[in-house]
């Protein structure tokens, strides 16, 4: 995914939030936000697999079943979590805490894809705050320090330089291997003579590696180390992203102040309340390019988008935000997100508010095969990334 190159949005005079039906203006908003270049490459192989059989458990069921296995050995508690699906939003907070009571790493695996594949879903109401939502004039104040935030953030930005983290997980089909001799008989009918079949089992959404590279922010732009250095030898094929520190929010925002915003819910943070709205851009407004594979070719098409976009109240500080492609046909049975965390970051003797986290998901057809065939089958395989970033020091030249 990239944006439409060369193009320019004006934030739109009015944004109306809503509660179901038409909104009201929120008055005038002064300024232009670029759009800069923002990517996430996809590259894949293999084939779609059935869907094993999970067990769905809410938040708080997960929390009862950990509780009951606290102290029992790492392959013990990952028989426990491995048919495992959760039905909501893990918090930050809550899956740092899962992962310190459970150190091991067969169960930090499962709990870190568990998390990361729910991070689209719903928050629970474990995590939300009973508090009443703000009046319209309110609601319109926290959206307008939002766009204002997003407006001179990436100005606030020193020159810095990042480790970035990337644990990947895929799925593997069942498939049939064919190993031994050569050709004999005659007619297309005929047996190989000498070969072998084989079966190799399928296996779900998995760990297939982690690597690290580095990062630089300078003048306002993102620049990747193309020399990423992986501890299994060099980053995998697959799904990458880039432009969490800033292009996403800038993007995001933009063509989501041209639409309806509504009023989510009131989440609980690490300190205040932060306030989480709600957005929907139509597939006529979008600037979000998703690059699919058809065939030998790459289909380009812009999607329409929703999502949730967290908030401090208080400055407009975007700490969390998503994003859920609406593809439709032929592509419907698709699916492609990415969710991205920021937190206060101490770079030189300031605090910055950076990225801390990002979970990118996608289900793609396989190269070689077409996204447009008849329903049910269409060949996909799903793929994750799990970024966490770190290390941050100021660059200098």
């Amino acid at each position: 995914m990239k944006l439409r190159r060369d193009k320019q949005f004006r934030v739109p005079e009015r944004l109306y939030l809503c509660r179901g039906g038409t909104g009201n203006s929120m008055g005038s908003w002064m300024g232009r936000i670029a759009i800069r270049r923002w990517a996430i490459g996809l590259l894949f192989a293999g084939m779609a697999m059935p869907a094993p059989a999970t067990k769905p458990l809410s938040v708080e069921q997960l929390e009862d079943l950990l509780a009951a296995n606290q102290g029992k050995p790492d392959a013990h508690v990952a028989s426990q979590l491995a048919d495992v699906e959760l039905t909501e939003r893990v918090s930050p907070v809550r899956l740092a805490k899962w992962e310190k009571q459970f150190p091991g790493s067969k169960s930090h695996e499962l709990l870190l894809r568990m998390a990361d594949e729910a991070a689209f879903l719903k928050t629970p109401a474990l995590d939300m705050m009973r508090i009443d939502a703000p009046d319209q004039e309110t609601q319109e104040h926290m959206v307008a320090l939002a766009l204002e935030y997003v407006k001179t953030t990436l100005t606030r930005l020193p020159n810095f330089t990042a480790t970035r983290e990337t644990t990947h997980f895929e799925d593997a089909p069942a498939q049939e291997e064919v190993w031994g001799g050569g050709q004999s008989g005659s007619g297309w009918r005929s047996r190989p003579f000498g070969i072998t079949m084989g079966k190799v089992e399928a296996k779900p959404l998995h760990a297939t590696g982690t690597y690290s590279t580095s990062v630089t922010y300078r003048n306002g732009y993102e620049v990747h180390n193309e020399a990423a250095k992986a501890a299994s030898g060099g980053a995998p094929a697959g799904l990458t992203t880039s432009g969490e520190f800033g292009p996403v929010l800038s993007v995001v925002i933009g063509d989501a102040s041209r639409n309806r915003v509504t009023w989510g819910y009131w989440e609980k943070g690490a300190g205040d309340p932060v306030a989480v709205v709600r957005y929907q851009v139509p597939e006529d407004h979008s600037n979000y390019l998703v690059a699919i594979p058809n065939g030998t070719k790459i289909e380009e098409v812009y999607p329409g988008y929703h999502g949730e976009i967290a908030i401090d109240p208080a400055t407009g500080t975007i700490l969390r935000l998503s994003l859920i492609a609406d593809l439709t046909g032929p592509y419907q049975s698709l699916q492609n997100a990415i969710e991205v965390e920021y937190a206060p970051v101490e770079i030189g003797d300031r605090a910055y508010i950076c990225p801390m986290h990002s979970v990118a998901f996608s289900k793609v057809p396989v190269a070689g095969t077409t996204p447009n065939a008849p329903s049910g089958t269409v060949t996909v395989q799903t793929q994750m990334n799990d970024v966490v970033f770190s290390q941050y020091h100021l660059f200098r030249i």
